[in-house]
Formats: C-alpha cells, structure tokens, sequence
C-alpha cells in the first residue's frame, strides 16, 4: 500500500491524470486508516489534509465518499468526515459476518475451481510465505506482511465468481485488519496461526471441500478470538 509520505505533492498535474489521481489519493487514505496513522474517531478536515496530502479537495472528498462506503470513513451530517470509530460491539458484528462471508465464498469457488485457480492460490501462497509470521518474530505486522495475506486469502476466495460477495469479503478484510494493528502489535501473535494458511491451500488443490471449509473456520475464529482477547476500548480502561 501506499503512505502519504510515498507519493510526492504537487499542483501541476493534467486534467487527464484526474483518474489516477483520485486513485493515488484513495490507496493513501485507506493506507493511512489501516494503519491508524489516521486515528479511530479523527476528524478529516478537509482543508487540513489537502495541505498533507498535496492534493485538491475534489479528489480527496471524492477518496473519503468511496471510504465511507467501504466502511472506514463516517460521514456527519453537515459536519464533514471523520474515520471510522472501533467498538467491541463492531469487532464482534464484523467477525462474525466476515465467518459467514468468507464461508460462503469458499464453498462457491469450489463450485468453480480449475487450474487457473491452482496457479493463482501457487502465487499468492508463495508471496506470503515470504512475508510469513513467525512464532516469536517480534518485529511490527507491516503493509507488505498484511497485503500478502489479504491477497492469499482473497485469491483462495476468488474462484466463487460473484463480485458482490468479493467486495463483501475485501470491505470486511480491511475493517478486520485495521482492528488487528490496533490489538497486535506484531507478527508474534499471528505465528500460532500462520501454518493455517498452507494446510487450507493444501487442501483447496486436492478439492477437499469439507476439509478446507473446516480449516478456513478454525483460523478465522482463532484470528478473531486472538484479536479481541488483546484489544482494550477507550471506554472500557
């Protein structure tokens, strides 16, 4: 993902670059929300972030509209923007939904699941192991570790052919990860967990439906419970 540090500021850009503009600005708010470096329950001001951002307020307001939709972004009635604030009710509902989503999914894609499929879980695997988490590795969960494992877990997903559901399950993704860096603070915590991820690709290529469905669950709930037992809410201290 992109920071906002990333990406040079500047006013001169074409009237055709409107599109990657607006796209560049997006990645860098959702980077910036994820990480908290945009804090639960801020406030957006506007005017204040066109100034970090190096960009015009058209475009930005446009990136927190597509946010709001996508759950990380509150839009306040003649209050502007603010990001998304966490609860422990909120974890709970999304937790619970992303099971159901991602169950769904999985059991569609092996409705459809060809070689293709096979070649792409290879990939994906094969990318994450490199930025696999390890019993005892204490060093921060960074982007590159969270978009290996988001991009396993929505090509294992992918094969289900319907994008309504797979912008369900990438919306829920996201909201799930910001809570993790909040509750986890590094890879340590997801050691326990990670070989998960290598028996559910083992068994989506021998089309054990049963088996992989059953695997998916055990590590969703795992994840899940891993992150509330070490989350703590402002209201709750």
């Amino acid at each position: 993902m992109i920071g906002h540090r990333d990406v040079p500021a500047g006013s001169d850009r074409g009237v055709g670059d409107a599109h990657s503009l607006g796209e560049a600005m997006l990645l860098r708010l959702r980077a910036d929300i994820l990480s908290t470096d945009l804090a639960p329950g801020s406030k957006l001001a506007l005017h204040h972030l066109a100034r970090q951002y190096g960009i015009g307020i058209t475009p930005l307001r446009d990136a927190l509209g597509q946010l709001a939709g996508d759950g990380l972004v509150v839009m306040e009635s003649q209050k502007g923007f603010r990001v998304a604030p966490v609860s422990r009710e909120d974890l709970r509902d999304i937790c619970d939904i992303r099971l159901r989503a991602e169950l769904m999914a999985l059991d569609l894609a092996f409705d459809r699941a060809d070689a293709d499929w096979d070649r792409r879980m290879k990939v994906a695997h094969a990318a994450f192991i490199h930025n696999k988490a390890r019993v005892g590795e204490n060093t921060p969960i960074t982007a590159a570790w969270e978009e290996a494992h988001r991009e396993l877990h929505m090509t294992l997903l992918s094969a289900c052919a319907s994008p309504t559901l797979m912008r369900i399950c990438c919306q829920i993704h996201d909201r799930i990860h910001r809570y993790r860096r909040i509750a986890l603070p590094t890879k340590s915590y997801m050691g326990g967990i990670s070989d998960d991820h290598f028996e559910i690709s083992k068994a989506a290529h021998r089309r054990d439906r049963e088996s992989c469905k059953a695997l998916l669950q055990r590590h969703l709930v795992e994840s899940n419970r891993l992150i509330e037992e070490n989350i703590s809410f402002a209201a709750e201290t």
